[in-house]
């Protein structure tokens, strides 16, 4: 089969580093520096998360990443996951030559699925024309689910980039990377088609001009809605590997060619992903799956379910606070976003039953289990979670019963329902799109009879938190009747200090 062929899915995606003549585990083969992993509250780090994408209606998401390193270039993978049950929906790998950035656009295409548009000369594999004509891949998705229903879960969810290696000066890769003085790479070459082979131990690698990823990439994003004219706007969470005193330092070589495949070796020494793993998964797994999150990046990860842990833990959190308005006369609307980047390496759901099944993978620190979660309308629900609602005039809404929470839970005050939940502050319990952000895919309501104020939502989890990330989202609209949006970052009491 042709790589032009494959590339048109993600099952076009990579195979594994060391896989040849024998499984190796990554850890052995490229070991960096790095003995941990903390957030970087100033956005540059090895790995970033995008919390929430939207092409729904007339959203558009736009993505730009930037390699801020200035000496060496970065072999990027870019994973989009979808907000139901965060399964895999779009990635690919983008070749970032000293101080470049890469721009792309995500918007609702004409099969109704998501798009991905980019204009950006940077290298990619698959090339940039493959990637502007390949709707984002429903294969992963819930087989129940068909037509637009199914196009749908498509329009909204989470990005994961990181970096899988550093591609140093003075290589052959590098040249056919290097934007040249008209601003363009050649991405070809004997070095470039090299990447689609399998890598026998870490020395090959650097042969090819792979070298340890260092820190150094920063993300931004913006949501826009060309029609209302409203637009949402953040940084994307940084977190990055660290050696002795918190400096940042070099992570496992982590790099997987863009090919076709099944993984050789066991899938346990590779990813937490309990749909992957197992001696007979439930989802066959392909090269396309890794590396992932909890594919093993530091000295002290020695397996993905450490390393699963100890990301969970730089981003977990016992509370979340944040405002609202939903004053009419303004026509306020408000959206909540709870983004869980990694709770697909605790627990995922199975498709293949009638209700859908939680699989599970046991983490040395539990972030979700049996206790905390349950399935609702096919998607996975986090419970365990309080909201209390202050007005602006110090007013408590202290009286659980006389909140409405949707969908409903029986004895739970709030869930999060889906990988990346849209909560709607006031919005009447509608099951139709959240008012700002037009969310469908994995929506909640939360009416606490205030028109402004703030919230205090507890997630005290197991004891240990939970890893979250997300943002409070307002439309309004002015006099003149245009529209215009804000975004506040949510503010959060994290479980570990900077530097733990």
């Amino acid at each position: 089969m042709k790589k032009n062929v494959l590339a048109l899915s993600i099952t076009a995606a990579i195979a594994g580093l060391g896989f040849a003549g024998g499984a190796q585990a990554i850890t052995t083969i490229g070991a960096g520096a790095a003995g941990n992993l903390a957030l970087n509250a100033d956005g540059i780090g090895h790995i970033l998360v995008v919390p929430y994408y939207s092409a729904q209606g007339d959203n558009a998401t736009l993505l730009n990443i930037t390699n801020t390193d200035t000496t060496n270039a970065k072999a990027v993978k870019v994973r989009f996951r979808g907000a139901s049950n965060s399964d895999d929906v779009f990635d690919f790998q983008v070749f970032m030559s000293p101080g470049d950035v890469w721009t792309a656009k995500v918007a609702k295409g004409s099969d109704g699925k998501a798009t991905l548009h980019t204009d950006d000369a940077s290298c990619t594999k698959p090339a940039k024309a493959v990637l502007n004509s390949t709707s984002f891949i429903t294969a992963r998705l819930d087989p129940k689910l068909t037509g637009d229903a199914l196009a749908n879960q498509t329009r909204e969810g989470y990005v994961e980039i990181f970096n899988m290696a550093d591609i140093p000066s003075g290589t052959a890769l590098y040249k056919a990377i290097k934007h040249s003085s008209t601003g363009v790479a050649t991405c070809s070459g004997t070095a470039w088609d090299d990447l689609d082979t399998n890598f026998a131990d870490l020395a090959a690698a650097r042969a090819a001009g792979l070298e340890l990823p260092t820190t150094g990439l920063m993300g931004n994003w913006i949501i826009i809605n060309v029609v209302d004219a409203g637009a949402w706007s953040g940084e994307a969470t940084a977190i990055y590997g660290y050696g002795a005193g918190g400096a940042p330092s070099t992570g496992n070589l982590v790099y997987w060619p863009q090919t076709s495949g099944t993984p050789a070796g066991t899938m346990t020494d590779y990813t937490a992903d309990p749909l992957l793993t197992g001696a007979t998964p439930i989802v066959a797994p392909g090269n396309y799956d890794l590396p992932d999150l909890s594919t093993p990046y530091t000295a002290g990860a020695t397996t993905p379910f450490i390393q699963a842990a100890r990301l969970s833990t730089s981003i977990a959190t016992t509370s979340v606070i944040n405002e609202f308005l939903t004053v009419s006369g303004i026509a306020a609307t408000t959206d909540w976003v709870f983004s869980m980047p990694t709770r697909r390496y605790s627990v995922a759901l199975d498709y293949s039953s009638a209700a859908g099944t939680r699989v599970y993978s046991v983490l040395p620190t539990a972030y979700f289990t049996s206790a905390n979660t349950t399935v609702v309308n096919r998607q996975i629900c986090v419970t365990g979670i309080t909201p209390k609602s202050y007005a602006q005039e110090e007013q408590t809404n202290v009286d659980l019963t006389s909140v409405v929470i949707s969908p409903s839970i029986p004895d739970t005050p709030l869930a999060f329902c889906g990988e990346v939940n849209v909560l709607s502050v006031n919005g009447g319990g509608s099951t139709s799109a959240s008012g700002t952000l037009k969310g469908t895919v994995a929506r909640g309501d939360i009416d606490n009879g205030y028109t402004a104020g703030w919230i205090n939502i507890q997630t005290p989890g197991l004891g240990n938190g939970l890893p979250l990330l997300g943002a409070a989202f307002l439309r309004a609209t002015s006099g003149s009747g245009g529209t215009f949006g804000a975004t506040w970052n949510h503010r959060t009491n994290r479980v570990v200090e900077l530097y733990p």
